[in-house]
């Protein structure tokens, strides 16, 4: 998961030289709301708002000034700031290969495991996929929000899941709902989309829910590496958060844009992370925060355990952290 092909890193250290001295910055208010003159307080202090998160008192920002964040943290409000640059994980592309009355049930069907490649989806079968799909496929009805590298748009398994209209790309700190945008050139978002909603239709492979939408909500780069602002984005859109954006905004939707997200990364260069650490601290709170108010919203999160047979209880090393810049290697 971890392997990066040298030109790839070489590629991503050059992109990232040419905008060394531009960095993102989470800021974080003591309140779980930004106060209406905090655009003009970044704006002061050396910076340029990216995209406020109204509900969640979040703010992300970009600056040159090597005083921003200093700058910041004189305003009493405001309970940390945090530059990005260093706070990113990688993903490796995936090479070709009432009381009363109970709750409506969700219209669904069944499905077949009848796909071209379907014989060789062994995974499945060990999970008995294909028993639970001649009961349902699950429900049209549910959207999963795959929080990844975006999803292929135009791949033939999952065109008919894709819910344009609740994907978007979070690469910058604000959404765009772009098709463009949130389109995958790395592979990893395309590969998780499928396993969770590859259509059954005679081609390809079946996921485990080939009835469910899926919408692709990208949070990295095309070099796979996830930064805070984009996870931040991702979970605060997933619960249907409103933006204010420099030149207009995304309005606060009544509930969840999501049912379920999916989410198979971790979202800091350290795989064990620190909350009493200052430089992460308000990462850490940010983060938090975007996460609860979309499960207070009613949006289920699922995670992965990670790809390094590592007792998550009981953790032994961390060969991984820090992971950026490329080529870095891991020293915890």
């Amino acid at each position: 998961m971890r392997l990066v092909l040298l030109a790839a890193a070489a590629l991503v250290a050059l992109a990232f030289a040419g905008v060394a001295n531009a960095e993102k910055y989470v800021v974080l208010y003591k309140q779980s709301a930004t106060p209406a003159d905090a655009t003009r307080t970044i704006e002061r202090s050396g910076g340029t708002v990216v995209a406020v998160y109204n509900e969640i008192g979040v703010i992300i920002a970009e600056s040159t000034n090597a005083s921003f964040r200093a700058n910041l943290l004189t305003d009493k409000r405001i309970d940390g700031a945090s530059g990005t640059a260093r706070f990113g994980s990688e993903v490796a592309p995936v090479e070709a290969q009432s009381h009363d009355e109970q709750e409506p049930e969700l219209p669904n069907a069944p499905a077949t495991d009848a796909d071209t490649f379907s014989p060789l989806q062994w995974d499945m079968r060990q999970i008995h996929t294909p028993e639970a799909h001649a009961i349902t496929g699950g429900s049209p009805a549910v959207v999963v929000g795959d929080i990844d590298t975006g999803l292929d748009k135009d791949h033939p398994d999952l065109q008919a899941n894709i819910d344009f209209s609740r994907s978007a790309s979070c690469e910058s700190g604000a959404p765009n709902q772009s098709p463009t945008a949130w389109d995958d050139h790395n592979g990893h978002g395309t590969h998780t989309a499928g396993t969770i909603a590859a259509a059954s239709n005679g081609i390809g492979i079946v996921g485990v829910a080939p009835n469910v939408k899926v919408a692709g909500i990208k949070s990295s780069l095309d070099s796979g590496f996830f930064f805070p602002e984009m996870v931040i984005c991702s979970f605060y859109w997933a619960g249907g958060g409103g933006f204010t954006l420099p030149g207009g905004s995304v309005p606060e939707t009544t509930g969840p844009r999501v049912d379920v997200t999916n989410n198979s990364y971790f979202a800091d260069p350290y795989l064990y992370n620190c909350r009493n650490d200052p430089t992460q601290r308000a990462i850490w709170k940010a983060e938090k925060r975007a996460i609860d108010f979309a499960t207070k919203r009613g949006v289920t999160h699922v995670s992965a355990l990670g790809n390094d047979s590592d007792d998550r209880a009981h953790p032994v090393f961390d060969t991984t952290s820090p992971d950026f810049p490329p080529g870095i290697g891991g020293r915890a």
